[in-house]
């Protein structure tokens, strides 16, 4: 082997070394970028947890008061029914004659009239009961919501079970505008939970924020869930600001946004591009200045 060639050999094995070490600290370039990822979906997702619990806590607080006071009501009933079932235990056990038995509960009747409360505790647990569901729906839409997509395997989920629960979770911050649903008999989807509920929050939001600034025509919102060409489709319509070509080419970038600094993190949208491709989906939008914007998502069913 010449000079040259033993030159040639030093200088290959040299790039290959330098390139195997590039190619290492590229995979954890790339590991802990998708880690910082993770994070910051993590992080927005909570911001938007905590201005949806503020809500939720103002939704959670009438029920639950209500279901507090019934329940405090039937305490007052716990005595006479507890009197009740001991006089009734008292005769079956022979310790009252039938005579003294009856003239107990003839007492006991006139003092507290028993149909009155058996009318009142069956109407009473009945309302405790529907205002604690309302309570736990509540809950756990939030819980739902709150936890870390990671927590959520891919699952066979109702697409339009998931909006309505998220039309609910997000009806304080919606309050101010019109909902509009048009949801179709859809096949179940295998999705990850936590992604798709994401998915509908962030793009209700932004519906919500397109229309802010429009006092004259008022904010609509139209939700549509529909299957077309083997893709289950999300489709969430405003009527608000609408965007420029240019803000449509950068609508996804991470942090990009059209509000004025700390109003908004501008990854809401960056999330739901993210969550779409995830899925093996695709994304579409339609905006026009001072008409409004539609963005459609559309999931791939699978067999």
């Amino acid at each position: 082997m010449n000079e040259v060639e033993s030159h040639l050999e030093s200088v290959c094995l040299n790039d290959e070394k330098n390139l195997k070490s590039l190619q290492k600290q590229l995979s954890e370039k790339e590991s802990e970028l998708a880690r910082y990822k993770k994070m910051l979906v993590q992080s927005t997702k909570m911001a938007t947890l905590g201005t949806l619990s503020v809500d939720a806590a103002s939704e959670i607080s009438t029920p639950l008061s209500q279901a507090i006071n019934t329940i405090d009501n039937l305490s007052h009933s716990s005595p006479i029914i507890s009197t009740l079932l001991n006089i009734s235990e008292q005769y079956l056990n022979g310790e009252l004659k039938e005579s003294q038995f009856k003239h107990e509960l003839d007492l006991l009747n006139l003092q507290h009239p028993f149909a009155w409360i058996g009318n009142d505790l069956s109407a009473k647990i009945k309302d405790s009961a529907s205002t604690l569901r309302q309570v736990n729906y509540c809950v756990q839409n939030l819980l739902n919501f709150s936890e870390s997509n990671e927590c959520h395997a891919v699952q066979l989920v109702n697409v339009v079970d998931i909006a309505v629960n998220m039309l609910k979770l997000l009806e304080s911050q919606l309050s101010l505008c019109a909902i509009k649903t048009d949801f179709e008999n859809v096949p179940p989807i295998y999705c990850n939970l936590a992604s798709i509920n994401q998915l509908f929050v962030n793009l209700l939001i932004n519906a919500r924020e397109a229309c802010e600034h429009n006092d004259t025509k008022g904010c609509i919102v139209e939700v549509r869930v529909f299957e077309q060409n083997s893709f289950i489709c999300i489709e969430i319509k405003d009527n608000g600001c609408g965007m420029t070509n240019h803000v449509q080419e950068q609508m996804f970038d991470p942090f990009f946004t059209t509000k004025e600094v700390g109003k908004n993190s501008g990854m809401g949208l960056t999330l739901v591009h993210s969550i779409v491709q995830e899925h093996a989906g695709k994304i579409q939008v339609n905006s026009i200045i001072e008409t409004g914007t539609s963005i459609l998502c559309s999931l791939p069913l699978k067999e």
